[in-house]
């Protein structure tokens, strides 16, 4: 979980023998030996280096701050303990001033691509809460239950550091905890909330399941989360779940594991009155900060010094924050940043902004006012960053496509948005990927809306939507480059946009990921300012990408909008796409109302393509249909779409249409015992398919394949087929393909008599489809019950 770096250049190990944490010189700290001690992080040794060049100069903070290094001196004390890490133009000018002959700027390259390890750090400036602090360890550690999980929530209004609490506390106790796993809920913010899925994708990737151990549906990730913890509770393990910004108590249940080794700690907006009833939660409801601790938070920033000198005028900068943590901090921040003025004068325009928002008996002025008075002393590119980041749909995004709204470079735009990082405006998650807290977005988009900017905000808004446009253009081509027919060329794109490149699948499939919760906010953007082609085909980008991840939920939300986009524009076949494609999603999430709304779906796609001449949707769309009755048990119906499939697909040359239209004909005559049909058209999908050598398409058609041929009892070609099918799934990075073939082939073993061989097949491949497709798993249960029940 701990990273460290060493730098080769010999000057930066000279610190470790000025820098004693016991105030002694020389050798290692006084502790490094001990059992369990972190090593230091990039950001910490960056620090003591910092420091040790400093010291070297005899300069003060103050002083070094009064070389125009970029910092203020607040900045510059918490850099040197590590609760802030420097930016790449920052620590140029440091090093510079300071000559470190480059060493800083090694540090700080180190410290910049140092990410988060699940768990954030704790805030920097956090002070007071003792009582909070003090109940949370009672009752996540004294009093934990032994039955089931103990769960305990902070709640509050916004602003009243919440997450501060829950970090402070979990970074705190870390240690008396086997591990520290960590999710943003994302309740209150530009979209929907977090569904379960992505909360138990958070949390299984803080275990370390990788994509290819991650299942699709939400039941069996719970199940794996619960599958690891009750392997923890074996050896006495504890866990520490920390949920934050939850919208409910329904949200959070969903996700709870309920083994006996899970301490869960919640923060949200609302009392979670669900969950004291349901888990036997205890909450703790957090209020503004008394003027003690506020004026302590004022301190940490500004120094005792400045407070001491005007202590009316501290006591006034707390009141007029409301004594919010968020406000105070900001405010604070600005205090410290400029000692040309005091703090009474700082106070007073603060006030001047707090009467300017003040709405009768508003409590929220203050807040406001804090965000107000830090954002009038950026300078107009800082400025234009902030608001222009506040209509983002994402709820984190990345310096790349913030460029795009800004107008600028990747790398410009990573620069400012660390700058605001340091204002404390923005907070930095990962390397390149930032957000915004809830009420500071809604602050910045407010701006951004003022009539003064209009034009700013509709050019970056066309600007972002491009970007995604282009940027999922290109990934859905390295995903897929043996499908052309699923993908457009696109012309060269716009002046300014300068959409990511994608060197092979892997990076494309990784950027899928990263921004698969933007993309359905992003058509959204796009539908409401008119732009109907990139509303539609934005999500549509992605559909092979869901074909290899199976992210359901998001895949159904992105193409709602790309159909809706598609009937606004009457375009017949844009309405065709999304609507098969879309038809798709829910045959794959298969309840029965899911199957009536893909096979209305699917009749929309055949409707609006009567007239026009054959095309690969009409013959997706007849397959779909076959499908929905294949899984409703109607073979015969099932086989008479699929018929239809083939030959619309051959008459519009869509290839991947004929084969897939073989494979699920296939599968239909095998149900209705006509083998030789079976085997004709399976026989003929995967044989179009090696010759055009898309291997995920073999592995899809050889399946089934295998299947008709081992009921047919042609054993030895089953084999042949599901070991085709194993090597080409693994090959394209399809786990469950995988397990779904090594399931076939454990039948296909016992019927050829190598039961040992089966046996293991069978565990092996029901063990993997427990982690993916509960469905798959009752399916390979059945089947092996039928074949063994004379052993």
């Amino acid at each position: 979980m701990w990273t460290s770096f060493i730098s080769p250049l010999t000057d930066v190990d000279v610190w470790h023998d000025h820098e004693r944490s016991d105030g002694r010189r020389g050798g290692m700290p006084a502790n490094s030996d001990r059992e369990g001690s972190k090593p230091p992080t990039a950001a910490e040794q960056y620090g003591k280096a910092q420091k040790f060049w400093r010291r070297k100069r005899g300069l003060t903070l103050r002083e070094l701050d009064a070389m125009k290094v970029g910092y203020s001196y607040s900045m510059l004390g918490r850099m040197e303990t590590g609760k802030q890490k420097p930016t790449m133009e920052g620590a140029v000018l440091i090093d510079q001033a300071l000559g470190a002959d480059g060493v800083l700027i090694s540090l700080a390259t180190a410290a910049r691509a140092e990410p988060y390890a699940g768990l954030p750090p704790a805030t920097p400036h956090f002070v007071g809460r003792k009582d909070a602090l003090a109940e949370l360890t009672t009752e996540l550690i004294d009093k934990a239950r032994p039955d089931r999980s103990t769960v305990t929530f902070v709640s509050g209004p916004p602003g009243v550091g919440k997450s501060a609490v829950l970090r402070q506390w979990a970074n705190t106790h870390e240690k008396k905890f086997q591990l520290v796993l960590y999710a943003d809920l994302h309740g209150f913010g530009p979209r929907a909330p977090s569904q379960a899925g992505d909360i138990l994708e958070a949390l299984l990737r803080g275990l370390g399941v990788d994509d290819t151990r991650l299942p699709s549906a939400d039941e069996m990730r719970l199940a794996l989360l619960q599958g690891h913890l009750r392997a923890l509770d074996m050896s006495d393990k504890r866990v520490l779940i920390v949920l934050d910004n939850a919208k409910n108590s329904s949200q959070v249940s969903q996700v709870l594991p309920g083994t006996r080794n899970a301490s869960v700690l919640v923060a949200s907006r609302v009392w979670l009155g669900g969950l004291v009833m349901s888990s036997k939660a205890e909450g703790i409801n957090l209020g503004s900060m008394g003027k003690f601790d506020a004026i302590s938070l004022i301190r940490s920033f500004v120094g005792d010094e400045r407070v001491d000198a005007e202590p009316d005028a501290a006591a006034r900068l707390a009141t007029l924050c409301g004594m919010l943590p968020l406000a105070l901090t900001i405010g604070a921040e600005q205090v410290a940043s400029n000692e040309t003025l005091t703090i009474s004068q700082h106070v007073d325009n603060l006030a001047n902004q707090a009467l300017e928002l003040q709405v009768e008996d508003d409590v929220d002025s203050g807040v406001r006012a804090a965000f107000g008075y830090s954002y009038s002393r950026l300078n107009a590119s800082q400025a234009q960053a902030f608001r222009l980041c506040g209509l983002h749909p994402g709820q984190q995004f990345s310096s790349a496509s913030a460029g795009a709204l800004i107008g600028v470079p990747s790398g410009e735009a990573n620069r400012l948005l660390e700058q605001l990082v340091q204002y404390s405006l923005l907070e930095q998650v990962a390397l390149h990927t930032f957000r915004l807290h809830d009420l500071l977005r809604v602050f910045a988009a407010e701006e951004a809306h003022r009539p003064e900017w209009t034009d700013e905000r509709e050019t970056a808004a066309d600007r972002v939507v491009q970007w995604y446009l282009y940027a999922a253009n290109a990934a859905s081509w390295r995903i897929t480059p043996k499908r052309p027919d699923h993908h457009i060329h696109l012309p060269p794109p716009p002046d300014g946009i300068e959409p990511p490149q994608f060197k092979s699948f892997d990076d494309a499939y990784k950027w899928c990921q990263q921004e698969l919760p933007t993309i359905a906010g992003i058509a959204e953007m796009a539908s409401k300012r008119g732009l109907l082609f990139p509303a539609w085909r934005i999500p549509v980008e992605f559909f092979d990408f869901y074909i290899h991840s199976r992210p359901v939920s998001a895949w159904i939300e992105g193409h709602e909008l790309a159909y809706a986009a598609a009937e606004t524009s009457g375009e017949p076949l844009r309405i065709a796409q999304a609507a098969e494609e879309l038809a798709e999603g829910y045959l794959r999430r298969g309840s029965a109302p899911d199957l009536e709304r893909a096979w209305r779906l699917d009749e929309r796609a055949i409707e609006v393509c009567q007239d026009l001449e054959p095309n690969r949707f009409v013959a997706f769309a007849y397959v779909e249909m076959g499908n929905i009755e294949f899984e409703r048990g109607n073979y015969a119906e099932s086989a008479r779409w699929c018929e239809k499939g083939v030959a619309v697909a051959q008459a519009a040359g869509a290839f991947i249409g004929e084969t897939l239209s073989r494979t699920h004909l296939g599968s239909a005559y095998r149900e209705l015992a006509r083998f030789d049909l079976a085997i004709e058209h399976g026989t003929c999908a995967v044989e179009m398919l090696v010759r055009a050598d898309d291997l995920h398409g073999v592995a899809f058609a050889a399946v089934p394949l295998a299947r008709t041929h081992r009921l047919a009892g042609n054993l030895d070609a089953a084999l042949r087929y599901c070991e085709q099918a194993q090597e080409a799934y693994k090959t394209t990075s399809d786990p469950q393909g995988f397990a779904e073939a090594l399931g076939e082939k454990a039948l296909v073993l016992f019927e050829l008599g190598e039961h040992a061989a089966a046996k293991e097949a069978y565990r092996s491949a029901l063990f993997r489809l427990r982690e993916l497709d509960l469905r798959k798993v009752s399916a390979l249960q059945a089947d092996w019950a039928t074949l063994t029940s004379d052993e």
